[in-house]
């Protein structure tokens, strides 16, 4: 099983920053490699994303799309990765 969380992203995005220092901050304890992607180097991550991001993805299963909200982000790996 894939222990890769995936943070789709681009430049100059606040909430896709805060979602980062989170995913940060539990990467340790929830014993996950986190991968950040921006949306905007990949047309095909742009066209797919563009209107969604921040998006958090383990493995191919998105756990979490904007509004991200930091008190459920956690249960959302946790249940992601069992």
């Amino acid at each position: 099983m894939s222990r890769d969380v995936v943070l789709y992203t681009r430049r100059l995005c606040g909430i896709c920053d805060d979602t980062a220092i989170e995913l940060r901050r539990l990467r340790d304890d929830l014993g996950f490699t986190l991968i950040e992607r921006d949306v905007d180097d990949d047309d095909a991550l742009r066209a797919r994303y563009n209107d969604l991001i921040p998006v958090v993805a383990v493995g191919e299963r998105i756990v979490a799309q904007a509004p991200i909200e930091p008190e459920t982000l956690r249960d959302a790996i946790v249940a992601a990765l069992a």
